[in-house]
């Protein structure tokens, strides 16, 4: 199915996997629009989303900010005459802490970015979905989200917050043709992985050594899971799907 004439609004949309997926949508002919802190970088993911001959906005705010995520789908609705696709990714990791030696800032900011701002995309992609005829949302969870791994115990909570914001929303969409599913990545390349396994090789090393396939996945490769749930997989909805090499498989 082409997605010309379709648009999707992704939150951290100006890298690692949020910009992998909006240049596979522009790719497949949707209008984009990201939202994402750095506004430098959000210019140079537009120019590079633009490059495949769609059009693109780009928002510079946190997600975590209630008046501008509204104010940013309502733009995108009023610039592309619609929204039919979201993709809630905006995230921040945990640092290897012990749940007991964790500060209630950083559990805060955890639940602020990861659950917060996937509850505020979700607050209003719903009805500009909805008022566009339907659609489909996807929100960026995590392995760790189904299996927690030690000393990032706060992150695992998050995330798993993230698939039950996903199966919920899932029931009380579904007769407004409007479908949510999650992806749940393991390791995957980008700015978040290669910070940890430059900080803590050993752990990254163990994290790895939990991927039966044995290599940490493409940010492409979710993308492409993203654009499957979205597009393709029409009779699925409220689905975690693992894209994690197969860490949640045994």
């Amino acid at each position: 199915m082409s997605l010309q004439g379709k648009t999707i609004f992704v939150t951290g949309g100006n890298s690692g996997i949020g910009l992998a997926t909006a240049l596979l949508f522009a790719g497949e002919g949707a209008n984009v629009a990201i939202l994402a802190r750095r506004a430098e970088q959000n210019e140079e993911a537009r120019a590079r989303i633009q490059e495949s001959g769609q059009r693109c906005l780009a928002f510079s705010a946190d997600v975590t900010d209630e008046s501008a995520v509204t104010a940013a789908i309502a733009a995108t609705v009023s610039e592309f005459g619609g929204l039919h696709f979201g993709f809630n990714n905006a995230g921040v990791p945990q640092s290897l802490t012990p749940l007991c030696e964790l500060s209630g800032r950083e559990f805060s900011r955890l639940m602020d970015v990861n659950v917060k701002g996937t509850f505020l995309g979700l607050k209003y992609m719903i009805p500009a979905i909805k008022a566009s005829g339907g659609g489909s949302i996807c929100n960026n969870a995590s392995a760790a989200g189904i299996i927690p791994s030690a000393l990032q115990v706060a992150y695992a909570a998050a995330k798993s917050a993230v698939i039950a914001l996903t199966r919920g929303c899932a029931l009380e969409c579904a007769k407004a043709g409007i479908r949510v599913n999650a992806v749940c990545p393991g390791a995957t390349t980008g700015e978040m992985w290669l910070q940890f396994s430059r900080e803590h090789p050993n752990r990254a090393a163990i994290a790895l050594a939990k991927h039966p396939l044995g290599r940490v996945g493409g940010k492409e490769e979710v993308a492409a899971a993203v654009l499957f749930l979205c597009r393709d997989a029409t009779f699925t909805t409220g689905h975690a799907f693992p894209v994690d090499g197969g860490r949640t498989a045994g």
